[in-house]
């Protein structure tokens, strides 16, 4: 994920993804969207603005980030399994 410092749209990602990681497990990787690895992304995705979402590498998203459309697009990727909440033990 390209975030930038004090982004409220980069805080509504984090916890869309957040929400997401309690169903199955998911790793997130930061890059500053101003550091030398962002802004090559920025310029070959063409991304207008702060966040931007990758799955494995591939662009997926900008701006606000849409719960339900990512869902989609993570289910699309696992293809036809369904998503099952894990059960978490106290």
């Amino acid at each position: 994920m390209l975030t930038l410092h004090d982004c409220h749209l980069c805080e509504h990602a984090r916890d869309v993804i957040a929400r997401l990681g309690r169903e199955r497990p998911i790793v997130v990787e930061e890059t500053a969207w101003d550091s030398p690895e962002g802004q090559r992304l920025v310029q070959r995705d063409g991304i207008p603005f702060a966040p931007a979402v990758y799955i494995d590498g591939g662009f997926v998203a900008y701006g606000r980030i849409s719960e339900g459309a990512l869902r989609g697009r993570l289910a699309k990727r696992e293809g036809t399994r369904r998503w099952l909440p894990w059960l978490r033990l106290p």
